[in-house]
Formats: structure tokens, C-alpha cells, sequence
């Protein structure tokens, strides 16, 4: 699947969703129900390309300041929420993590089911089990690690809005 039929999915799921984020697993499972198997996996394929994209000290930093906290499982869920926000978001926040200060708040900001949404509709079709690329869940951290005391310099604005410094 190319990257533009890929976006435009992620944005026909959240315009369907609205303001209820919690619905985008659901609808994104929906979406893909009509695709064949093949375009599922091609679907999966490239989610697990931008999730190793996203796969950086950075934006762990910006889910650490938003989440107020955020374990490695914390941080898969949190890039899922990224990917289901859509292209722009997405890129914007790779590029400059602090720029997701501009997001208005929320409880967390993790989507664990959204990447769980291929896999479901895949299986659904009586595909068997859908291929999955596992060095994403072992993948090494992109960057240089950073000290919780440091993360007020690396992204003020984020610090600004969720900690008040």
C-alpha cells in the first residue's frame, strides 16, 4: 500500500470517528474489512514502517511529558494514538515533538487497539494470521536518551501545558 492510500485511510477513519478517539480502532477495522487480504497485509506493513519511524528518544520524551509518565508498552500505544492522528500530525510531531503541544488535552494519549485493527479484520476474512513484523517490538530507541530532568529544556512548550514549567 503507498503512503498516500495509507494516509487517506487513517484520515477517512478519524473523520468518521469524529471526537470520540476510543471509536477509531473499531472504524479503522471496519475500513479494512472491505480490503483484500493482500491490501490488509500491505496496510500492516507500512503502519509497522511509520511505528519504527516514530521510534524515537524524542517523541518518547513528548509521550512522557503528555501522559505524564509512559512505560516502553506506554510508548507502542502512544505511537499507535500518532498514526490514527494522521499524515500531517504525524509528521510534524517527528520532526518536532514539542509541536504536539498544539493538541488540546486529553486523559492519555495512547491507542493500543488501533494496531490491533489489521490484524482483527485480517482474521475476519478467514486469512489465517496476518504476517507481522516483530523487530518493531524490539527495535532500538532512535536518539539519545534523555533524564526526566531534562525534558523541560528539550520541549517547552509541552512541559508548559502539562507540567507548568
Amino acid at each position: 500500500m503507498n503512503e498516500k492510500i495509507f494516509w487517506q485511510l487513517i484520515d477517512a477513519v478519524k473523520n468518521e470517528a469524529g471526537i470520540h478517539i476510543e471509536s477509531r480502532p473499531a472504524v479503522l477495522q471496519k475500513h479494512l474489512s472491505s480490503l483484500r487480504p493482500e491490501e490488509i497485509q500491505a496496510f500492516q506493513q507500512r503502519y509497522e514502517a511509520l511505528l519504527l519511524e516514530a521510534n524515537s528518544w524524542s517523541l518518547w520524551g513528548a509521550a512522557y511529558l503528555m501522559n505524564e509518565g509512559c512505560s516502553d508498552d506506554g510508548f507502542k500505544y502512544f505511537r499507535d494514538w500518532l498514526i490514527s492522528e494522521g499524515e500531517k500530525r504525524f509528521k510534524e510531531a517527528v520532526a518536532n515533538p514539542d509541536s504536539l503541544a498544539s493538541v488540546a488535552r486529553l486523559d492519555h494519549f495512547e491507542l493500543e487497539l488501533f494496531g490491533y485493527a489489521a490484524l482483527k479484520a485480517y482474521a475476519a476474512k478467514g486469512a489465517g494470521e496476518l504476517e507481522r513484523d516483530f523487530k518493531v517490538e524490539y527495535a532500538v530507541t532512535a536518539g539519545h536518551e534523555w533524564l526526566e530532568s531534562e525534558l523541560p529544556q528539550l520541549f517547552p512548550a509541552l512541559a508548559a501545558k502539562y507540567t507548568g514549567k
